[in-house]
């Protein structure tokens, strides 16, 4: 994906409420573009990838355990259940990179920023 494609899907992202990074990463868990400038660490990326494609129960982002709710090959839904830290949701591309964003808990429910998220993917 290039970069004109990723501003214009964070761009549909963003309008809604409760979106905050959105990060996009290839097979390998590399960071290929991010939405803003926040800490993402090569080894939290490449884990991240690590734990959607190997079905893990859950994901750590920023220090914080997000537990793996929906877990298949395009899609990913996790949720911060203890902190209140709210939501990873992925979906993987058309050309097979990972587009991935932390929501916050509004908006949208967990599942329904997973939709969301896969739908402007594919769009």
């Amino acid at each position: 994906m290039d970069e004109h494609k990723f501003s214009n899907i964070v761009e549909q992202l963003k309008e809604r409420e409760g979106m905050d990074e959105i990060f996009l990463l290839n097979s390998e868990g590399d960071v290929i573009y991010k939405s803003e400038d926040f800490s993402l660490s090569t080894d939290e990326a490449k884990a991240l990838i690590k734990a959607w494609k190997e079905k893990e129960p859950a994901v750590i982002f920023q220090g914080l355990r997000f537990a793996i709710l929906k877990n298949d090959e395009i899609q990913l839904a996790a949720k911060n259940i203890t902190g209140g830290k709210g939501n990873i949701v992925g979906s993987i591309t058309k050309e097979g990179d990972y587009l991935v964003a932390h929501t916050r808990d509004e908006g949208l429910i967990i599942l329904e920023w997973s939709i969301f998220i896969n739908k402007v993917a594919w769009s």
